[in-house]
This record gives C-alpha cells, sequence and structure tokens, in this order.
C-alpha cells in the first residue's frame, strides 16, 4: 500500500473519530428527536439550567432540555422526554443539582396512572426546589435577625449604662440570696420545735390509743351490768306504758258517746248542728262553691310544647305555651321560651393593599358585618280574640311590645296560618321591627309540625326555621286551679 494511500486513511479513521467525539461531548443524538415526545413548562427562574441539560425521574435521565426561552417574565423550558415515559394528569416538574455546586437538572414526578394521561400541548406545573440560591438568601436572612438581636442587646446592656444595669442585677440577687439565708438561720429553731411538737404529739398518740380502746371495752361492760341492774325497773316501765295505752281507749269510748248525743242533737252543740237555718246556710256555701267551680269546669286550659330549628344560626328555639281560654271566643296566652335571637355587629380593622393605579402599598380601613346569636329565656304575655276563623292577639311577646294575627282553618283547628310583628324600637344591632311569619299542619291528634320565617324585615338576621310541637288539653291543671280557688 502506497504512503499517500495510508496517510489518506489516518486522516479520514481521526475524522470519523473527531466526529463521534463531538457527538457524545455534546449530546447530540442523530435521529434520537424522532423517538422523543416534546413538553413544556414555566420557571420563575432557571439560573445554571442550559439546552442538552438532563430531564430525570428519581435520578434516572429520561430526556434533555431543547430550548429556553423568556415570555411573560417566566422562563419558557421545551423538554424532550423518550416515548417510553409515562405521564400523567398530576405531573410536576421542579430544579435540581447534583450535588451543591453540581450540575443543574430538571427533576420530574411522572404523577399516578390513576389521574389519566397529561394533556397534550399544556404546560407541565413546576414546583419551587431547594438550591443553593433559596438557602443563601434563608442564611442572609437569618444572619439579619442575629445582627438585630445583637444590635438590641448591645443597645440594652452595652457601654457604661448596660453594666451599671448587670451591677444592679447581681447586686440584687447577692442580697435576696443573703435575706433567703438570713430568714432561714432566723426560723431554723421554729422549725425544729414544730419538729419536735409533731413527734411528741405522735408519741402520745401512741401511748395513748391502747388506753383509750380499753376505756371503752370498760364502759360497754358498765352499761351492760347498769341493765342487768334495772331490768326490774324497766319492767314497770313497760306496765305504765300498757295502762296509758288503755286510758286512751277509755278516752275514745267517750268521744263516741260525745258525737252520739250530738247526732242526737243534745246539748247546745247538738241543737246547732240540727238547726235548719244552720244547715241552710251550710248549703248556700255548698252552692257558692259549686258555682265557683262550675266556672272553672267551663274555662279551658290548652298547652303547647314545641320545638324549632333556626337555619341561619344553627340554634334551636323551645318554647311552652298556655292558653287560658273561659270561653271559646278569647283567651288569655302565656308563654315561656329559650330563643335564639341574631344580633348585627361591626368590626373594623386596618389593612395595607396595592393601589390598583400606582401599584404602591395603601391603608384602607374595611368594615366587616357579621351576625352573632345571643339565646336568652323569654316571656310572653298576650289577650287573643277569635272573630270567626281569624285569631287577633295583642300584649308582650317575647319580652317586647307586639301583636299578631292568625288564621286556623279545618276541623279542630289542624292548619294555622300566622304572621306576628314585635320589637318596634329601633337599633344598630336590629334597624327594623321583628316580624315573623308561621305555619303549622297537625296530622295526628296533637301532633303537629310548623315552618316558617324569622325577621322578614332585617335582611341579615333573617332564617328559615322548621320544627313541631304536641298540644292538649290538661284538665288536672284545671282541677288544681279549682281547688286553689276554693281555698281562697
Amino acid at each position: 500500500m502506497k504512503l499517500e494511500t495510508k496517510v489518506g486513511l489516518f486522516f479520514t479513521g481521526a475524522i470519523a473519530l473527531l466526529a463521534v467525539l463531538i457527538f457524545r461531548t455534546e449530546k447530540l443524538e442523530i435521529g434520537g428527536k424522532r423517538n422523543q415526545s416534546e413538553r413544556l413548562t414555566y420557571f420563575d427562574q432557571v439560573a445554571g439550567l442550559n439546552v442538552q441539560s438532563a430531564v430525570r425521574i428519581a435520578g434516572v435521565k429520561v430526556g434533555d432540555v431543547r430550548t429556553i426561552a423568556l415570555e411573560n417574565g417566566k422562563a419558557k423550558v421545551v423538554v424532550g422526554l423518550d416515548k417510553e415515559v409515562p405521564v400523567y394528569a398530576d405531573a410536576t416538574v421542579s430544579l435540581g443539582s447534583i450535588g451543591i455546586l453540581g450540575e443543574k437538572f430538571i427533576d420530574l414526578n411522572p404523577g399516578h396512572s390513576a389521574k389519566g394521561p397529561f394533556p397534550e400541548g399544556q404546560p407541565i406545573p413546576s414546583k419551587a426546589g431547594v438550591s443553593l440560591d433559596n438557602l443563601m438568601e434563608t442564611l442572609a436572612d437569618i444572619g439579619k435577625n442575629v445582627k438585630g438581636i445583637t444590635q438590641s442587646l448591645n443597645e440594652s446592656i452595652g457601654g457604661e449604662q448596660g453594666r451599671q444595669k448587670i451591677d444592679e442585677i447581681v447586686d440584687n440577687i447577692r442580697v435576696l440570696t443573703a435575706e433567703f439565708r438570713s430568714m432561714a438561720q432566723e426560723n431554723h429553731g421554729a422549725i425544729n420545735a414544730t419538729m419536735a411538737n409533731v413527734e411528741a404529739i405522735s408519741a402520745d398518740l401512741r401511748d395513748k390509743l391502747p388506753k383509750l380502746a380499753q376505756e371503752f371495752e370498760t364502759v360497754g361492760k358498765n352499761l351492760n351490768a347498769i341493765l342487768d341492774e334495772n331490768r326490774p325497773e324497766l319492767k314497770g316501765i313497760v306496765g305504765d306504758v300498757r295502762k296509758l295505752t288503755q286510758s286512751f281507749q277509755g278516752t275514745a269510748d267517750n268521744l263516741k258517746v260525745l258525737t252520739s248525743r250530738l247526732n242526737s242533737g243534745e246539748g247546745t252543740i247538738g241543737k246547732l248542728l240540727n238547726d235548719d237555718t244552720t244547715i241552710k246556710k251550710i248549703n248556700e256555701a255548698v252552692d257558692n262553691l259549686n258555682g265557683m267551680l262550675g266556672g272553672f269546669n267551663k274555662m279551658d286550659f290548652r298547652l303547647d310544647m314545641n320545638a324549632a330549628q333556626w337555619n341561619e344560626r344553627k340554634d334551636s328555639r323551645v318554647g311552652l305555651d298556655l292558653e287560658i281560654a273561659p270561653r271559646p271566643d278569647y283567651w288569655y296566652a302565656l308563654g315561656f321560651g329559650s330563643t335564639p335571637d341574631g344580633k348585627i355587629n361591626e368590626s373594623t380593622r386596618t389593612v395595607t393593599q396595592l393601589d390598583p393605579v400606582t401599584g404602591l402599598p395603601v391603608t384602607v380601613l374595611e368594615k366587616n358585618t357579621f351576625v352573632t346569636t345571643d339565646k336568652a329565656f323569654t316571656v310572653s304575655a298576650q289577650f287573643a280574640k277569635r272573630l270567626g276563623s281569624v285569631v287577633f292577639s295583642a300584649g308582650i311577646v317575647e319580652g317586647k311590645g307586639g301583636g299578631g294575627v292568625e288564621l286556623r282553618t279545618l276541623a279542630d283547628d289542624r292548619l294555622r296560618f300566622g304572621f306576628l310583628a314585635y320589637d318596634f324600637t329601633k337599633r344598630d344591632d336590629k334597624p327594623n321591627p321583628r316580624y315573623r311569619f308561621t305555619s303549622s299542619y297537625q296530622f295526628w291528634k296533637g301532633a303537629y309540625i310548623q315552618a316558617g320565617v324569622q325577621d322578614i324585615g332585617n335582611k341579615d338576621l333573617r332564617t328559615v326555621f322548621f320544627g313541631g310541637g304536641l298540644r292538649w288539653k290538661d284538665d288536672d291543671l284545671k282541677k288544681m286551679m279549682g281547688l286553689a280557688g276554693a281555698a281562697k
């Protein structure tokens, strides 16, 4: 082989080897992009990241960075991933580095298969990773805080004044310890005396307790002896008791004779009891009593026990109502209830916001309106008048003046619609009077359901309520009231 041929072959091989080294060094892959899929993401900053930087999953390279460009103040990064690498809908990316000063790369979290594949063309969400720059910023903040603390300590205890303060503290501690030492020395004898007294008392108790037990035993024996000696006298006492019983029996016989004489009209008391005039007066008194009791018999006592849930205030109202009806067309109503009353409150605070025009922070006063619940025990007392199916009422409603109207239909007033207005005072926590709309339906005997709206005129306090209750007539209460009147 000629020398020229050898030289040509040598240079050809050297050029081929150089091309391979260039491709390997610059991380170039011939035809590799056809086996990759492109994905894009955005970072706030990508300092240290270069084109051809690696994309890794769990430290294993699965792609590289193709382009880095600035778009709307953020770094737009396009990466190429191996097509066999799956990317799911909850995938994220972050910047990482090999060691503290090592090469930057993109750390890809591919997500979970249950979420489905990541949509094509959409950017993968990025997260801020831990970098040397972040650590340096954190260390700088810590240094500023330490510097501020040392400066405050220097201002507080530095210089001549600080030295004087430290000297005063040391002197105070020295004086305090000296006072404690002297106090302990002064009371040392008293403490020893107290301990000696305690020991003496315990020693006396140890010696005297057996003696006390022996004395109690002696007392018990003496009591037994006294009972044995006085047994005949005890028998005499029992005989006296028997004689007293016989005397009571004689007294009972005498009372029997006396009552028989009274029944026959003998003596002054007997004539008085058997006189027609006396009997007539007694009959008149009985007739008056029967008339009064008859009035109570005609009077109805109706009880209503109910409860309702107030939707907006997440609380409930419980009540007990009593209607005293002398006649069917009018009655007196008393009510006791625990009501979750609402009140409007305002709070103000100063907040800092960005001015939309200048972009500078400005201080503004922010007002917030909120509703609080004040659960209180209330009393109602009203007079009600019925005209046909309509009932008008007025008086005290939950501790405030007010009145209302109610429509009662169906048999036994099973369906009712009512409107109530009360508390007409105007306050900041309640600008308008309270209006309440109620409706109820009695579905089985005395049981009923109810629903309505409270505080219709106050928007912030308005709430829907629903619940139920039980209505019944109480004849036993009527009897109790009648007996109380008769006692008077």
